[in-house]
């Protein structure tokens, strides 16, 4: 870890979990890969109890804003779950 407590990392992913990956940003609701490994990361680390609740809605709240509205946000997630089942 550097001075800044920044790490880089190269994954590679394969499988399911690639195509679930390239879906969720396809479909915006995530604006990058790695902002989806970023939230599944801090959501493991809060169900760890590693994070607390506040230090997790500071650290979301730093993210860009994704330009997509509630509905179509709905309506994504909802087609996401369809295509899983």
């Amino acid at each position: 870890m550097n001075e800044n407590n920044e790490i880089a990392l190269t994954l590679k992913f394969k499988g399911m979990e690639a195509k679930l990956l390239e879906e969720i940003v396809k479909n915006g609701l995530f604006s990058s890969k790695s902002e989806a490994i970023r939230a599944a990361l801090a959501n493991y680390f809060l169900k760890l109890g590693l994070l607390g609740r506040k230090e997790q809605w500071d650290e979301i709240r730093t993210f860009p804003r994704r330009k997509i509205s509630p509905e179509q946000l709905a309506k994504d997630l909802e087609k996401l779950e369809e295509e899983v089942r």
